[in-house]
């Protein structure tokens, strides 16, 4: 019960910090969040567009691999990582850690959080954006959703790594001695 758990919260804390920091991203130094994701973030009062901004941040490409990035693909939001998501992942990772209350649990409950985390993005896009609305329920499997979800897949790798720390690091301290 413990994996579940820390799993929803682990997700459920990645998004709402991410969230929340946006929203005062105006007072945040440009480090912590680039003004022109801010812009994008409050550019809009419909909540489907502001958490699609927020899951560009959260699952950035790696650049390592030469991936598209989620944000460069749909052409709003972060076009890579930033600092915000490091600390997004790091914290959700550590409440999805000290809620399993063991090391290992704790690590694969943070990661399998941002595995979620990101099919829920992609399905996020795929219902907000207007060509696949007017398709049908069959689009999901149409080239464009697939490239949207393949975008937000590659992008866990960055929020699997913050998450592996985070969710040993809160096992480790909740753990039975």
């Amino acid at each position: 019960m413990g994996q579940v758990l820390g799993t929803l919260f682990g997700l459920i804390t990645a998004f709402a910090m991410t969230f929340v920091v946006l929203m005062l991203g105006v007072f945040m130094p440009n480090d912590l969040i680039a003004s022109t994701i801010v812009d994008d973030f409050l550019a809009t009062s419909e909540l489907e567009i502001r958490l699609a901004v927020v899951g560009t941040i959260l699952y950035p490409a790696p650049t390592l691999l030469g991936s598209t990035s989620l944000g460069s693909l749909v052409g709003y939001g972060a076009p890579g990582a930033t600092v915000l998501m490091w600390l997004a992942w790091g914290t959700g990772g550590l409440i999805a850690g000290l809620m399993t209350k063991e090391i290992f649990p704790g690590i694969l409950s943070a990661v399998f959080s941002a595995i979620i985390g990101a099919f829920l993005t992609w399905l996020l896009f795929f219902m907000i954006s207007p060509s696949f609305a007017s398709t049908g329920i069959a689009a999901i499997f149409q080239q464009g959703s697939l490239l949207i979800m393949q975008a937000s897949l590659e992008g866990t790798i960055y929020p699997a790594i913050a998450c592996a720390i985070g969710g040993l690091l809160g096992g480790a301290i909740t753990r039975d001695r």
